[in-house]
């Protein structure tokens, strides 16, 4: 009979006090063998005491700002541009969920920075009221209110906290509608590139259309003449600003390089203006094959949602071959640069033939 692998055939040898010894743990990573802290639980990190603090201070928060928060919501359901309102606040309260974690286990310290947080507090309530006189800027206003949540999260939390949330709390600032000024002095230019853009598109597909300014002109198949006009609500801020949040979402959520965050949010730019003008170009095509009561506002409105969907994978697509770009270049250079042994002479001619080497 054969004996079993790595089973003793006979006694163990017992030493001195009688004691087996123990048998050694197998060798594994360092990772594996340093114990992983144990998650902070929410009761522990926020107390009830700390939750009633919250609580209250959230209360004169929104107290103190009512009439702006209502404000705010009537303009959200009352003006099509900004109805993604809405869904911002929600969103910055999934960017702070998907950091529960971290924010659990971060270190609420008070210090010189948290004394910063009071005094945004304190020049943010103050600069409120010159915004409806003599400014008269209901967004700069919108703007401040996020300035105190930012420094009260500061004045509380400190720089651990902050550090986590700086983001979610200025995403805010998405869902704040600008300025009557500053918003047609960037709709303008927008209405004026969208038709410009969709006269290219249908030209290439045999339309005859002109454009002027943000007014087109077609003729249909029908040989009727239709006079078009690229209006304030076809502008392409609603999808700006939408793609905008979402590129900011995209690279706050995953761990990328510095340079990777600025590109993803620098180029949702070009991807609403590039997706505007293809939904003012399939409006323009309703009318080109006579479906007038198509392009009047169910397709207005039906591209707008359907926008959302190339936009996303665009930017998706981007993430990922910004993720490969860093590979891509690493086996470049490998394949491009040969690394020289250091048995090789300076001149690169190869080292005599000794005894013992292979003939």
């Amino acid at each position: 009979m054969t004996q079993s692998p790595g089973r003793s055939s006979g006694p163990q040898a017992v030493p001195a006090g009688g004691a087996l010894p123990s048998r050694s743990a197998p060798a594994g990573s360092l990772a594996d063998m340093v114990e992983a802290a144990p998650a902070v639980r929410f009761g522990e990190s926020l107390p009830p005491a700390t939750l009633a603090k919250v609580g209250v201070l959230t209360a004169l928060l929104v107290g103190a700002h009512y009439w702006q928060i209502d404000r705010l919501v009537r303009q959200w359901i009352m003006d099509p541009d900004w109805t993604h309102g809405f869904v911002i606040p929600l969103f910055s309260l999934y960017l702070l969920y998907s950091r529960r974690h971290e924010l659990l286990a971060a270190e609420r310290r008070t210090g010189l920075l948290s004394y910063l947080g009071l005094l945004i507090i304190l020049l943010s309530l103050l600069a409120q009221p010159l915004c409806v006189y003599p400014i008269r800027n209901y967004w700069f206003m919108q703007i401040f209110m996020v300035g105190v949540v930012f420094g009260l999260v500061l004045y509380l939390g400190g720089a651990a906290v902050i550090r986590l949330t700086w983001l979610p709390i200025l995403f805010l600032l998405f869902a704040m509608p600008i300025s009557p000024s500053i918003y047609t002095r960037i709709s303008l230019p927008l209405q004026g590139f969208a038709a410009k853009g969709a006269m290219l598109m249908l030209r290439l597909g045999g339309v005859s259309i002109r454009a002027v300014a943000s007014s087109l002109t077609l003729v249909t198949r029908s040989g009727i003449r239709q006079d078009l006009n690229v209006a304030e609500a076809c502008n392409g801020m609603k999808l700006l600003m939408a793609f905008l949040a979402l590129g900011v979402a995209m690279a706050y959520l995953d761990d990328k390089p510095i340079w990777q965050r600025i590109i993803l949010v620098g180029a949702a730019i070009p991807i609403a203006i590039l997706c505007n003008v293809i939904r003012v170009a399939i409006t323009c095509w309703m009318y080109y094959i006579d479906r007038k009561e198509l392009g009047e506002r169910f397709m207005h409105y039906f591209t707008g949602l359907l926008m959302l969907v190339p936009a996303f994978l665009m930017l998706w697509g981007l993430a990922r071959l910004l993720r490969a770009l860093p590979r891509f270049f690493s086996w470049l250079v490998d394949k491009l640069f040969v690394e020289v042994s250091d048995e090789d002479d300076g001149d690169g001619a190869e080292r005599p033939a000794q005894a013992g080497d292979a003939s």
